[in-house]
């Protein structure tokens, strides 16, 4: 059977994540929303993720529920395509990078937030297969991707971002990403390097992405660009790299983007946020709250639908555009806001970084494996979270070596 890692079902394909196992959960979700319900579907390109995505679906046929399928797609596709097409719920197959060798399903109910932990707990309800005459269709949505790339660039001031020029480095680390980026970049009229923008049948990286933000690095410091992003391969979450080859911690990211928020506006995080930058928010009257887990976190974000939502991994949600994950509409808002701001990201950064954390010191990707005890990987390195305190492990692209760093509470 496959298992719970950060509160997602994750397991091997053709092991502990077979196809019948993925037909049965399948049954049991459809079950939960209801006979009827209309449910949007996505997939990565790994072949994997297609098979145990067509067994879901079939699990979802069995109990009389109409698929709406999008075949390749990104999270923040899944979880907008919910509120906009009125499904009752989604789910997305895709590659794991926190456990070797394995597919991740995430699981979405309307209005488009996703389920995790406890929320899961449906594996009990009972199963209601219908007879022949109401066995649920599959319809094909050639067009989300339009669609998508539409509503994001509507939900950004395209001409304040244009006049900024911005040159770009961006790794899409043969995510479905490479559908999208390219049209969203063009339309904002930026200059950009498009890495890993191919189909590929699975991308084998675990993570930290040291490879991957190795590579950006060197492009960005070649053609003299202002930002590198990577994404992960759902484009759930991404790391943000400056022009000087500095990788951006969330905190950082999160504050570039207030920058431009309303007064009075409201961000979620659930990790503690560095003083310097809590004090300069409450300046222009914008609040972090501080929440102390991801079931909680989405739970807000839903009842309140505060300005900007994020993780200590770089998954970010705009929940005023979804409530899903989505790195793509993150990067534009980052984007319109740095524009809007005139202001110079390495020196924003380099203003705040000393101010925001201590390092306590370096390791080599040799020994860095002693000290991610308890830690949870991410795109950019490790997080351990403790009562006495936080620490990110960072990798130093340019350095070639993990940087230990403890928030400034």
């Amino acid at each position: 059977m496959p298992s719970l890692f950060d509160g997602r079902i994750v397991g091997v394909p053709n092991k502990d994540f077979t196809p019948d196992i993925a037909a049965r959960l399948g049954e049991q979700f459809g079950s939960y929303l209801g006979r009827k319900s209309v449910v949007v579907s996505g997939r990565d390109y790994n072949p994997s993720s297609r098979m145990l995505k067509r067994a879901f679906t079939s699990g979802l046929m069995s109990v009389g529920v109409e698929v709406l399928d999008f075949h390749e797609s990104l999270n923040g596709e899944i979880s907008f395509s919910i509120k906009r097409f009125g499904a009752k719920g989604g789910f997305l197959f895709t590659t794991s990078h926190s456990v070797k060798d394995s597919v991740l399903l995430r699981l979405f109910k309307s209005p488009g937030f996703e389920l995790t932990g406890s929320k899961l707990g449906f594996e009990n309800i009972e199963v209601g297969r219908v007879g022949l005459g109401d066995i649920g269709w599959v319809m094909y949505s050639e067009y989300i991707h339009k669609l998508y790339v539409s509503a994001v660039l509507s939900f950004v001031k395209v001409d304040e971002i244009i006049p900024r020029g911005f040159k770009l480095v961006v790794h899409t680390a043969y995510s479905p990403a490479d559908m999208l980026v390219p049209d969203i970049l063009k339309a904002l009229e930026a200059d950009y390097v498009l890495l890993q923008n191919v189909k590929a049948k699975a991308y084998e990286s675990t993570y930290p992405f040291t490879r991957e933000l190795e590579r950006v690095c060197r492009i960005i410091k070649a053609t003299d660009a202002e930002l590198g992003v990577v994404v992960n391969n759902d484009a759930s979450s991404m790391v943000v790299i400056d022009g000087e080859g500095r990788v951006l911690l969330p905190e950082e990211v999160m504050f570039l983007i207030a920058l431009n928020a309303p007064r009075g506006s409201l961000i979620l995080a659930d990790s503690r946020v560095p003083g310097v930058f809590k004090k300069s928010l409450a300046e222009r009257d914008i609040k972090v709250v501080e929440l102390e887990s991801e079931e909680e976190l989405i739970e807000m974000s839903y009842k309140m639908r505060p300005y900007l939502v994020y993780r200590f991994n770089g998954s970010f949600e705009v929940p005023l555009f979804s409530l899903g994950y989505d790195a793509v509409i993150t990067l534009v808002k980052l984007l319109e806001s740095i524009a809007m701001a005139k202001v110079n990201v390495s020196e924003v950064v380099g203003k705040y970084r000393e101010k925001a954390y201590e390092e306590i010191k370096r390791v080599s990707p040799e020994k860095v494996s002693s000290e991610t005890n308890l830690a949870l990987p991410t795109l950019f390195g490790y997080y351990k979270r403790a009562p006495e305190g936080s620490t990110y492990i960072v990798y130093k692209p340019e350095a070639g070596e993990f940087s230990l760093l403890s928030p400034r509470f």
